[in-house]
């Protein structure tokens, strides 16, 4: 009988914060939006958690060699 590579995954994720000044929780939000989308926050900036597993990911990608 063949044997095959089948591709699986779970998905990993990390929380983060960054500080900004800002006159309301809303305008805070919106401001780190703005910077995140326009690409004046990068990933370096942020103080990271550790890594989690995110739950109910682990499944089958559909790859198979």
């Amino acid at each position: 009988m063949p044997k095959y590579q089948v591709s699986v995954e779970k998905r990993l994720y990390c929380t983060g914060t960054v500080e900004v000044s800002a006159k309301d929780p809303d305008a805070a939000l919106k401001k780190v939006r703005t910077k995140i989308y326009s690409g004046t926050l990068q990933t370096t900036q942020v103080e990271w958690s550790d890594p989690e597993y995110e739950d109910s990911t682990f499944d089958a990608t559909g790859d198979v060699d």
